[in-house]
């Protein structure tokens, strides 16, 4: 309980800062340019917070969810059918696939509410560069400096139906904006690719989720095809992709403003000389490899420790569960070994 705890105050303190910076609130700007009358309430939960916050604890619950469940299909896809290997992969892979299209319905809001509370932003994303109504949806494209796009598939009327569920739903352009207070093409480019990469994904992975659940509900089992332990097993890196996709576009869409219209980025910029921010960038660098060597250590003893158990009991060993002494690694596949559970239920494809 308190690792879930502290992880969501986590997000709660990212996402409030982040969401004050796309929409900031609970102040005003003296003569100086300093910022008065604090309202702290209102600085915190502003119009983007709660959108931001629900659809990033989705987005790591279910890419934790996916990145778990990949290493036991991974294991599955070499053979290892028994019961521990079949709960470890269904017990995370079946909260992610809940949450997923959860998450592409969070998504959607979201993005709705930066049409709304950010339109500069809006714009950047989809590459909308005239205010119109019938404005198309591009699926990736380049968007260049005259305002023109080149490649990309073209979808008539849709970024306005998405917007707001109609095609006479006007859009704002990014040249309603002066250069001097907008992204750039090649900005907006970068922003609207992250976009359609998350949602590109994010689609492969409802359709991944209802393939299970269809399974699931028809044969009470997990699929047969290895075809969907592959995708599983690249579920979870699909997902940490979409993750850093999420946090492009959130942060290139809405350039040059570090502080949605309030603080540019250029103004932002710390005084502090290139060698100090080397030495803390290394730091930072040292301090996150021994935490990843030491995690790694950790596994690599665990796996050694089930290993030389196998060994040392030998086939007395092999016919007990994995949970009933060292439930470290994966098992190696022995003649005495437990029963397949799964192919009980009709998953045993890919053998």
């Amino acid at each position: 309980l308190p690792l879930p705890l502290t992880a969501l105050l986590g997000a709660f303190g990212i996402i409030a800062a982040n969401s004050w910076m796309n929409t900031p609130r609970g102040f005003s700007l003296d003569a100086d340019g300093s910022p008065v009358d604090v309202d702290v309430r209102k600085a915190i939960f502003t119009p983007m917070f709660g959108p931001e916050y629900w659809h990033f604890v989705a987005g790591v619950v279910l890419t934790a969810g996916y990145v778990v469940a990949g290493v036991y299909a991974t294991g599955w896809l070499r053979g290892r059918r028994d019961h521990y290997h079949r709960l470890g992969f269904t017990v995370p892979f079946t909260v992610a696939a809940v949450l997923t299209p959860v998450q592409f319905v969070l998504g959607d809001s979201i993005a709705r509410s930066v049409f709304h509370q950010q339109p500069l932003k809006f714009a950047a994303t989809e590459m909308v560069w005239k205010t119109d109504t019938h404005v198309p949806e591009y699926v990736f494209g380049r968007l260049h400096p005259d305002g023109t796009i080149s490649g990309g598939i073209k979808i008539p009327q849709l970024d306005s139906i998405l917007a707001g569920f109609s095609p006479d739903t006007r859009v704002t352009g990014l040249s309603s904006i002066p250069a001097d207070d907008r992204p750039t093409a090649t900005q907006a480019t970068i922003a609207h690719w992250a976009f359609d990469i998350m949602v590109t994904i994010g689609s492969l992975l409802v359709l991944l989720a209802l393939w299970y659940g269809w399974c699931w509900l028809r044969h009470r089992g997990l699929p047969r095809s290895p075809w969907f332990f592959r995708c599983a097993a690249v579920a979870g890196a699909a997902c940490l992709l979409t993750v850093e996709c999420g946090w492009i576009t959130t942060e290139v869409s809405r350039q040059p403003w570090i502080v949605y219209e309030n603080m540019r980025v250029s103004e932002a910029v710390t005084d502090t000389r290139a060698p100090a921010l080397w030495a803390m960038l290394a730091l930072v660098i040292v301090v996150y490899a021994l935490i990843f060597a030491t995690f790694l250590a950790i596994l690599l003893k665990m796996r050694t420790r089930w290993r030389t158990a196998d060994e040392r009991h030998g086939d007395a060993h092999a016919a007990g569960t994995p949970e009933g002494d060292t439930p470290y690694g994966p098992r190696r596949t022995t003649a005495a070994a437990a029963p397949d559970h799964g192919s009980a239920h009709g998953d045993g494809g890919g053998r």
